[in-house]
């Protein structure tokens, strides 16, 4: 093959089309149809990412270090899990976290590529088109779920949805941001409707979060105010039934069927070694073995204990619980820090509305779904990959600023 054919080959195949349509495929595909295409599609990130790397138009020097750490932890993290527990680790469940990686670092080698403006909003098309797929297949098609089958699951995605659509309602200029109020008022009707109380838990305490630490002035005390009044709204409305459930739940709080999991899970740390304690006992470690800590019957077809925290104790040991929420801290640490930095407007409310996603997530997924599972693995590839890049594009911008 001629060098002129090499090089046109090289150019089609790390062309930026390829990481574009995977990344599009893969979120419509599980978000919206929930169906098992999404591997094939991030697979075929994986595959583009590595071909990019491989002709050097992708190149490791241009990895930042957030990027590293996030790979140093999740190496830790399957590494100790193969070397001191290879028999009861689930290498499915280590095959989602491979993938998350795949996920965040295809968003970071398509921003090398130049993100143009439509390639920005064919995202958030993408995201809200999977926003109204859920809400027809709740309101029209009467699946009590959308395509998924738990409550929680659906809630995950409209709660995740919400800041991205209201970013794209604030940062789009000109009449075309009205389009997204319709998608924003479904997804909102979602979230409330489905019932899940760590979604609307979630979506309040990352907001109340962003408007304490990262809005300045009157923006500030107008936005809390803001989230006060939505508050008073659904305690008055009742809307979706948010405040009766909340109250219910305070008030049969020792009934929560959490709390006889947490205890479970607690027993078994206890039981632990002291090899065990540090690096835990494989990932999926605690899924044939919880069952026979749970008392109530009803409970034992669980195979996770509804709290990433004892979770990844069990699993990871107390040096993987160390790195991983160690590494949330310090990823909410940077962005608090270059939001205010920043002088890009809309970066700042992106990175604002992310941190939003990135704090309901951790919360309701931590209280819903295990931590190795695809349904917390590939949502939060998503959105931290788009996260640390929003990050990195900042700093990068500022410290040209700076120097100019």
């Amino acid at each position: 093959m001629s060098r002129s054919k090499l090089e046109t080959l090289k150019t089609i195949l790390t062309s930026e089309y390829w990481l574009i349509a995977s990344l599009c495929g893969a979120f419509f595909s599980f978000f919206a149809l929930n169906r098992g295409g999404a591997v094939v599609f991030i697979d075929a990130c994986a595959v583009f990412l590595l071909i990019n790397l491989i002709t050097g138009r992708y190149s490791l020097k241009s990895i930042p270090k957030s990027h590293l750490v996030t790979l140093a932890i999740c190496v830790y993290l399957l590494g100790t899990s193969i070397l001191f527990s290879l028999k009861t680790s689930h290498y499915r469940w280590m095959a989602y976290m491979i993938r998350m990686l795949c996920l965040v670092f295809a968003i970071h080698c398509l921003s090398h590529k130049g993100i143009k403006d439509w390639v920005a909003n064919l995202f958030i098309i993408v995201l809200s088109v999977a926003v109204c797929w859920q809400a027809a297949s709740y309101h029209i098609f009467r699946m009590p779920w959308g395509t998924f089958s738990n409550p929680h699951l659906l809630s995950s995605f409209s709660m995740a949805a919400l800041p991205v659509v209201i970013y794209a309602l604030i940062a789009t200029k000109g009449w075309y941001r009205f389009c997204f109020v319709p998608v924003a008022l479904l997804d909102i009707d979602l979230l409330l409707r489905i019932k899940s109380r760590p979604a609307v838990l979630g979506v309040i305490v990352g907001a109340v979060f962003v408007f304490i630490f990262m809005v300045k002035g009157w923006r500030k005390w107008g936005s809390l105010l803001l989230v006060a009044c939505i508050l008073v709204i659904l305690y008055l409305t009742d809307y979706g039934n948010v405040y009766s459930r909340f109250e219910e739940l305070v008030v049969n709080f020792s009934q929560e069927e959490r709390i006889p999991l947490w205890t479970s899970a607690w027993n078994m740390l206890k039981d632990n070694t002291l090899t065990a304690w540090i690096v835990g006992n494989g990932i999926g470690g605690g899924r044939s073995v919880i069952s026979e800590y749970i008392p109530d019957p009803r409970l034992k077809t669980l195979i996770f204990s509804h709290n990433h925290l004892l979770e990844i104790c069990y699993e990871n040991g107390i040096i993987g619980v160390i790195l991983v929420f160690g590494g949330v801290a310090a990823s909410l640490f940077y962005a608090l820090k270059t939001a205010k930095q920043t002088d890009n407007k809309n970066i700042r409310i992106l990175i604002n509305c992310l941190v939003v996603a990135f704090i309901s997530w951790m919360i309701h997924a931590g209280l819903t779904v295990p931590f190795y599972s695809k349904y917390f693995q590939y949502g939060l590839g998503f959105i931290l990959g788009t996260l640390l890049t929003a990050l990195e594009y900042s700093a990068k911008h500022q410290n040209k600023l700076t120097l100019s």
